[in-house]
């Protein structure tokens, strides 16, 4: 893969991205002045469930998917590209089915005993109905990624985006108008989620009735295949789902160390929604440049992996670093120029402009940490990432433990900046081995 198909990819994929993320800060803004804050904090505290079922079901398969894809391509072998895509697509959707009835099935207790939160048991029976239809969508997409055309997931995800406002604008206006809450949003989620996956399948049949790859017609046997999807999906589903038990634990600790600081439970809920639901989606918007960047690196990576084209693959690490760290600290100075005036004229929240500003720092570490985790997987070291990450989330955990309920979200913030530090350390240092070793 060329450096100008990675440029175009994620040129691509940035600019659906950047309008994803536009209307989906449209779409915050709106529920956030229609349900409220402490509203906004119920809803965000379901989706440690939801991903973590994502992580089991999905994740691992897909960036594989999109891996293994990538490598077969590039050997010229597109029927082993289209069979592992149809072994990838049913065990993720099997798997996101069984999860599904059992979220809905066990939603009381889940609330009860996990999220401490009842209110969220009816929200985690709608969302779990997305599931099996987003592992379907994401095999897809990961399968375009794979052969190059990145374009079809970004329209995915644009009209995903667009469904899901007018879902949330037309329940708002004509159906739930006299019980305005967290559900509503939810089920915009549900509702973007399904159409999405339908697009997705409708442009997959399209597609591959009207092209048809050129290459070996050898087929390597079912064996080897899922051997192969085995090898690299376990380890990275492994990684994704310790990560989220972690990350989960993480967002359900955050609201009862913040009851411990403010000695109220809905003070310490609105905070909760500010930092979830207002200022990390605002450290994370300009990482659409960078995840689509990291999104096309695995490929490119894995291509040239499978090419031993060691120059290329040094190449995409120095030139994709570069870029993260130059936006990362352009992003820290903007935000600290306007982010507490952003926050005023979106949200009318003063609070969450304050916290923007001390943790606008943050954003050349969380950008440069998750493009280096898309290298570390392109060149088999999901194994590594998955020590690292974990250590990073514990240290996190750490902070919120032992000092948020003394000091409340400022040691929040100083835990996550000493885990991105030692988080990027620790994976500049493994890609750094390999490039010495490739040398």
């Amino acid at each position: 893969m060329s450096k100008k198909t990675i440029i175009k990819g994620t040129l691509i994929l940035t600019i659906a991205g950047i309008i994803t993320k536009l209307l989906g800060f449209y779409n915050r803004i709106f529920l956030t002045r229609l349900i409220g804050v402490k509203e906004l904090g119920v809803y965000q505290l379901i989706f440690p469930i939801y991903m973590l079922a994502f992580s089991i079901c999905c994740q691992g398969i897909a960036t594989t998917l999109t891996k293994q894809v990538s490598f077969y391509m590039g050997k010229k072998c597109p029927n082993n590209a289209k069979k592992i895509f149809k072994y990838s697509i049913i065990i993720s959707t099997t798997a996101g089915t069984f999860i599904s009835i059992l979220i809905h099935i066990f939603a009381y207790p889940l609330s009860l005993v996990i999220l401490k939160n009842t209110n969220c048991a009816p929200l985690l029976k709608i969302i779990s109905i997305a599931i099996p239809f987003v592992c379907a969508k994401s095999c897809i997409n990961s399968y375009f990624l794979g052969i190059d055309k990145p374009m079809f997931q970004g329209i995915s995800h644009l009209f995903e985006q667009v469904v899901r406002i007018s879902t949330a604008y037309f329940l708002s206006v004509y159906w739930m108008k006299d019980k305005i809450n967290a559900s509503l949003a939810v089920l915009a989620v549900v509702t973007g989620e399904l159409f999405a996956t339908f697009l997705a399948i409708l442009i997959f049949v399209i597609y591959t009735r009207k092209n048809k790859h050129n290459g070996s017609l050898t087929h390597d046997n079912p064996k080897t295949l899922i051997s192969r999807l085995r090898r690299d999906a376990i380890p990275i589903t492994t990684n994704n789902v310790i990560f989220t038990l972690f990350s989960s634990l993480e967002s359900i600790l955050m609201p009862a160390m913040l009851f411990y600081y403010y000695n109220n439970s809905e003070t310490a809920m609105e905070m909760f929604g500010i930092i979830t639901g207002i200022v990390i989606p605002f450290l994370l918007f300009p990482s659409t440049i960078t995840n689509s960047l990291s999104t096309m690196l695995l490929p490119a990576v894995s291509y040239a992996s499978a090419r031993k084209n060691n120059k290329a693959i040094n190449s995409a690490l120095k030139n994709s670093l570069s870029f993260c760290f130059l936006l990362g600290v352009c992003t820290w100075i903007f935000y600290l120029l306007f982010g507490e005036t952003l926050c005023i004229i979106a949200f009318k929240n003063k609070e969450a402009g304050i916290l923007l500003n001390n943790m606008c720092y943050l954003c050349p570490l969380i950008y440069i940490s998750g493009n280096l985790s898309a290298i570390m997987n392109g060149i088999d070291k999901a194994f590594n990432n998955l020590i690292f990450n974990v250590i990073s989330i514990i240290i996190r955990i750490i902070f919120i433990v032992s000092f948020v309920p003394s000091y409340g979200l400022s040691a929040y913030v100083l835990g996550m900046t000493v885990s991105y530090i030692i988080l990027d350390i620790l994976l500049l240092t493994s890609v750094n081995k390999r490039k010495s070793g490739a040398s």
